[in-house]
């Protein structure tokens, strides 16, 4: 038995087998028949597994996963209905983890995963993951906190760009999926827009302006009278002030000058993309009658959203 046991309250959280490598030790589970000792343990029976501490019989609050962790949605967002919701996370940083975790607790259940980088100190300011995922891949620190909100969850990863993505890992996972462009450049949502037609899936795209003062959020429906991505906004030229960038570089002043800035501070990236993952839920719902959509239908294909008006902080731009 693996999980965690809590002092102050006196509780035994015992982990799904999918957690168990994360969890203490905490006992053994013991055959029919057994005598409890003073440890705690698990004693199989006829009508299920008893629990005993210090000899004495443990009081049991058994939960479903699905039951137990969705509860809340219920009425909201239908868990039978968002376990079959696919969603290519293209780009597993600030954005992108936000984006993976909120689609996660909302009861998506596959995921795809792209991004080469390293999660490093750096990023913690802003990432969902934290100091003990540094070193590893950005990926692969996602996935196990996928994996802490809905252990059954289903996840593949890809350690690359998007432009690099097996078609044969597509060509399995593309069902009623929503590919979710986080990256930092418009060439990549141009590409990964051009996959998402060729699946018939959605695509919703989230980019950030100089410092996240202001960002900007693009979808496409595949059967509706809409233009795709690059119809509508090309591979970026001076249409916004989206920051054109292959890495992290998110002004073109600074780009000219050598000189590389991250994107601002949490609150206004988080601010902006939330703005995107309630597009995302409508958008993975939007073929269900019951659903009562929080924005798909008052918005339009492209939002801009601002984090202030003041130029000291935006540029003039901002204005």
């Amino acid at each position: 038995l693996y999980g965690k046991y809590f002092e102050d309250t006196k509780i035994f959280n015992i982990f799904p087998k999918e957690l168990s490598d994360r969890g203490d030790y905490l006992g053994e589970l013991l055959p029919l028949g057994s005598t409890p000792g003073k440890d705690f343990c698990g004693i199989i029976g006829d009508n299920g597994i008893t629990f005993y501490s210090e000899g004495e019989k443990v009081d049991v609050e058994s939960y479903g996963l699905y039951q137990s962790i969705f509860s809340r949605n219920k009425g909201i967002l239908e868990t039978s209905v968002m376990n079959t919701k696919r969603a290519v996370i293209l780009g597993c940083g600030s954005v992108g983890s936000l984006v993976a975790m909120e689609l996660a607790r909302a009861g998506v259940g596959h995921f795809l995963l792209a991004d080469p980088d390293v999660m490093e100190y750096h990023n913690i300011c802003r990432h969902q993951c934290g100091i003990e995922d540094v070193g590893d891949l950005k990926i692969n620190a996602l996935s196990r906190k996928l994996k802490n909100i809905n252990p059954k969850v289903h996840i593949e990863k890809f350690d690359g760009i998007v432009q690099n993505l097996p078609k044969t890992m597509l060509d399995d996972f593309c069902v009623s999926t929503i590919f979710i462009g986080c990256a930092d450049n418009r060439a990549a949502d141009v590409y990964t827009n051009r996959i998402s037609i060729y699946y018939t899936s959605f695509f919703l795209s989230i980019g950030f302006w100089e410092r996240a003062y202001a960002g900007e959020i693009f979808f496409h429906i595949p059967g509706k009278n809409m233009p795709c991505y690059e119809c509508a906004l090309g591979d970026g030229g001076n249409i916004s002030a989206r920051a054109q960038a292959n890495h992290h570089i998110y002004s073109n002043q600074e780009q000219t000058e050598g000189v590389k800035f991250e994107p601002g501070i949490s609150v206004d990236i988080n601010f902006i993309t939330s703005i995107g993952i309630k597009l995302a839920i409508d958008i993975l719902n939007s073929t269900n009658p019951d659903y009562i959509p929080r924005l798909l239908n008052n918005l339009q294909q492209y939002t801009l959203v601002c984090n202030t008006s003041n130029p000291k902080i935006g540029g003039e731009m901002v204005e």
